[in-house]
């Protein structure tokens, strides 16, 4: 009986903070979908930074807190004819941006943008759905931009 129930509790330990890392298949804050040639013009999603998942502990090895759930999923077609995809969050506290392509590829950015701006280029980019979350450095939230545009 002890050993069911140590096994019990080991296994509620170990899927506890797994349940609570950023989850690609969540049902995401907001939705677009837009076209490469949409995003020859910036588009610019207003939302929410922050959330109660700190990266680190979900082994991307990562100082940041983001959401479990995606703050945008968006749907990007015609990406063939652009050679970059570039996503930046801007916002008065300092954010980070943790994104996973339609190929499944995972990519971070903390302040590569201006001052404590995160942003993200990724070159040949890829039709399919793009999973975003903007996050902050440390916990706490503050209002937002994420703009996104194709080179």
């Amino acid at each position: 009986m002890w050993s069911l129930l140590r096994v019990l509790v080991l296994v509620v330990a170990l899927a506890g903070p797994a349940s609570a890392c950023p989850d690609p298949i969540a049902v995401p804050a907001a939705h677009a979908a837009w076209t490469g040639r949409d995003l020859w013009s910036p588009e610019v999603v207003h939302l929410r930074a922050g959330g109660e998942v700190a990266l680190w502990h979900c082994g991307f090895g990562r100082q940041g807190v983001v959401r479990p759930a995606p703050d945008l999923q968006a749907l990007l077609t015609g990406m063939g004819r652009y050679a970059r995809l570039h996503l930046r969050a801007n916002a008065e506290c300092d954010t980070v941006l943790l994104l996973r392509d339609p190929r499944g590829r995972w990519f971070f950015d903390d302040d590569s943008g201006t001052g404590r701006t995160a942003s993200l280029s990724l070159d040949a980019p890829a039709d399919g759905s793009y999973r975003v979350w903007v996050g902050t450095y440390r916990p706490g939230g503050c209002a937002a931009r994420l703009t996104l545009e194709t080179f």
